[in-house]
């Protein structure tokens, strides 16, 4: 009898554990298909990274060099100011400052939607290097934070321009590709009314120096992205490799 309820016993004990062990390894399984998947959607959201990285990257590019022409066309300006004599015709003066109110307030708008998906997803939590991690961070938080920043002050410099300026330095445009999109599109001068004594006057020549000294800091944080976006690619690259 001591052996049959033994050998009971111990049949029921390993039936036990088989289920037991079967029921912990359906569950082990499962968490590593969930796993997996987790994974393989994180890398698929970096690869969208990468595309969205170069876009911006290349978006940068286009920005920073028109921000640079600002620049030129700022300095001569205030150079021909120096010595309160108007040295340059009106035809050029239009087209320069034509160029400098179209193109100096231009924003630059980072794709954050797939970082955002990271987060929301905590796909950014699978990523391996905290480097990486670092990166994305202070890209799409900190870096975005200070750009918006900048980027509502030049807007409203460029506001300050139109309703102080315009009105004595009268410049119309037309769009030099029809089908371009207004932000980016070059603009080219239609008419225009320069009134000589408010463009000698130190009221000019103070809205000059501050929309340079804030083209500069805008360039300054381009430079910044342009830096943190290159870092992004190439951690990108080594983290789906």
């Amino acid at each position: 009898y001591m052996k049959v309820f033994g050998a009971s016993y111990f049949r029921y004990i390993l039936e036990f554990i088989i289920i037991i062990t079967g029921v912990v390894l359906s569950f082990y399984l499962d968490d590593l298909r969930q796993l997996n998947e987790k994974e393989s959607y994180k890398d698929t959201l970096i690869e969208e990274l990468l595309i969205t990285s170069e876009e911006d990257l290349k978006q940068i590019e286009k920005i920073t060099y028109d921000l640079n022409q600002v620049q030129v066309f700022i300095k001569q300006l205030l150079s021909d100011l120096e010595d309160k004599q108007k040295n340059i015709s009106d035809a050029e003066v239009a087209e320069k400052y034509l160029f400098i109110t179209q193109k100096m307030s231009v924003s630059f708008f980072p794709q954050n939607g797939t970082f955002n998906q990271l987060i929301s997803t905590g796909s950014i939590e699978l990523i391996d290097s905290k480097e990486f991690r670092r990166v994305l961070l202070n890209n799409y938080t900190h870096y975005f934070a200070r750009n918006s920043a900048n980027n509502r002050t030049l807007d409203d410099l460029y506001l300050a321009f139109g309703a102080n300026i315009d009105p004595k330095i009268t410049v119309s445009s037309i769009e030099e590709e029809e089908d371009a999109s207004f932000i980016y599109s070059d603009q080219v001068v239609s008419s225009y009314d320069i009134d000589h004594e408010f463009y000698l006057s130190n009221t000019f020549k103070a809205y000059l120096l501050t929309a340079q000294s804030m083209v500069g800091k805008n360039i300054d944080m381009l430079e910044i992205f342009s830096k943190s976006y290159s870092e992004i690619i190439a951690l990108a690259n080594k983290e789906i490799s």
